[in-house]
């Protein structure tokens, strides 16, 4: 009974971790080729994460240039490009989606030593072709710029095309996956995903599990046709949403409010005193 016991836990925290990194993974992909366009097989490719300076992922190019680099979480990457007899070839600065495919399509090496860098300063491409599926991603900058009345980071999501909503005022709703209809389907129709893993309460289809902080949130996805395998259930929207990580770099917020009673507005007829605006 205790090793039947052993054997259940450890079968439910393996899938646990494995149906996160499996669902909210992002992978970067590509050809290496030579000058003249040929495949070049056998190279190291690697992808860093430039904020905490450590190798994400390594792989090595197979007999048709091909290189696949999965399992990438969230963030800011440099693909590094090896191979004795070429010079190695760097593209910093690409940026990853949860669950996003970035193709580099081909990367170009040319003939000389290794202590030679070409650094590639394109930028991330602006057409993910890598999918099929239709997404819209809220970054953490718009989330930490923009002014949120109720500090909600979902009521972002109305700014989105096909995102239809009822309401017209604030809404006090922390946790709801309701109040916002996408394509045309209905509000009970909402998946919500959370660091790879279900966040939608199945009960009523209606709220989620965990309300992150507005500060906790590092960005979040909408999905809305073409899911992925690993997503089903409904065929409604997809949420994503991704906490923050650490970096090199410590960091924290500090904010404070405050709602000043002399500037608030009265009801004409219910309050019988008036109170100067100083």
């Amino acid at each position: 009974m205790v090793r039947l016991r052993l054997l259940a836990r450890t079968f439910a925290a393996t899938w646990l971790i494995a149906a996160t990194a499996w669902a909210q993974s992002a992978q970067i992909q590509g050809k290496l080729v030579d000058e003249q366009g040929a495949a070049i097989p056998g190279a190291q490719v690697s992808a860093v994460d430039e904020e905490k300076g450590v190798i994400a992922r390594q792989t090595t190019s197979g007999s048709d240039g091909f290189f696949s680099l999965p399992s990438l979480l969230r963030g800011r990457y440099t693909v590094r490009a090896e191979l004795s007899g070429f010079k190695p070839v760097e593209q910093r600065g690409l940026v990853l989606d949860p669950g996003q495919v970035l193709d580099l399509r081909d990367v170009k090496l040319t003939v000389g030593g290794l202590t030679e860098t070409i650094e590639v300063s394109a930028g991330t491409p602006t057409i993910e072709i890598g999918t099929s599926q239709k997404s819209y991603t809220i970054s953490d900058t718009q989330i930490k710029e923009l002014s949120l009345n109720g500090r909600d980071f979902t009521s972002l999501l109305k700014t989105l095309p096909g995102v239809a909503t009822n309401e017209t005022g604030f809404r006090l709703a922390f946790n709801s996956t309701e109040g916002f209809m996408v394509n045309g389907l209905r509000q009970s129709m909402n998946n919500v995903v959370l660091d790879g893993t279900p966040n939608t309460d199945t009960g009523a289809n209606d709220g989620q599990y965990t309300q992150l902080s507005l500060d906790a949130v590092g960005e979040f996805k909408l999905q809305n046709s073409a899911f992925n395998a690993e997503f089903g259930r409904n065929a409604g929207v997809l949420i994503t949403s991704t906490t923050r990580s650490g970096g090199k770099q410590f960091r924290g917020t500090l904010y404070a409010f405050r709602r000043d009673g002399k500037s608030v507005a009265f009801e004409s007829g219910k309050n019988s005193r008036t109170f100067p605006l100083v």
